[in-house]
């Protein structure tokens, strides 16, 4: 038996070109493909940046140094009052106290003093430090000096002042009428109400009587 192929009939044919007309058409009208955009980048957070420390002043002191009967209270590059110690050495001594006094304006020796050899240290405001072994061991001031001890007694203060910010003893000595609180020690101009006071030391120092 012989097989034929089968032909379309006309409706099919119209069909199939209808079909392929619109194929080419809906690809002639598609527009050419593009990238698509990237969305825009929105800013997010701003990064934290580190805000640079405001420069730490140095706070005005009215007393940038305190007569302490253990030391020195110096003003450091901090602005912060440290204690200078006695038994410090030297070198380290001067220095903290140069930051607070500006440095020491002379150095010498004595060797007439009852504690043996000492060793000074001159800066302006009157003040002296005296050493032994290269360790700072005491302190004194002249009658010309504006220093202060952290109650706000010093040279000029009167004995009333003295007696209201210490417990005082006063006796007569060599070197004049002496008075001690604890150990801070002193000169009087003159005994009872009237009285000032002239001289101001701590530690180990040289006075001549």
């Amino acid at each position: 038996m012989g097989y034929s192929r089968a032909e379309p009939d006309g409706s099919d044919a119209m069909k199939a070109a209808w079909i392929l007309a619109a194929l080419m058409l809906a690809a002639c009208s598609s527009p050419t493909s593009e990238a698509a955009p990237e969305p825009t980048k929105t800013a997010g957070a701003a990064e934290t940046v580190a805000t640079p420390p405001i420069p730490r002043t140095r706070p005005v002191v009215e007393n940038p140094l305190i007569l302490a009967p253990d030391g020195l209270l110096a003003i450091n590059r901090d602005g912060q009052m440290r204690l200078v110690p006695f038994g410090l050495a030297r070198g380290e001594a001067e220095s903290a106290v140069g930051i607070a006094m500006t440095p020491p304006r002379k150095r010498g020796s004595s060797s007439e003093c009852g504690a043996g050899i000492v060793d000074y240290t001159d800066f302006r405001n009157g003040l002296q430090m005296t050493f032994q072994v290269d360790k700072f061991v005491g302190w004194t001031i002249n009658t010309d000096s504006p220093l202060r001890t952290a109650k706000g007694i010093g040279v000029g203060s009167t004995r009333q002042q003295l007696d209201a910010a210490y417990k005082v003893d006063v006796e007569d000595s060599s070197l004049g009428l002496l008075f001690s609180t604890g150990d801070l020690v002193g000169l009087l101009d003159q005994d009872g109400i009237e009285g000032l006071v002239t001289d101001i030391w701590a530690g180990t120092v040289c006075l001549i009587d």
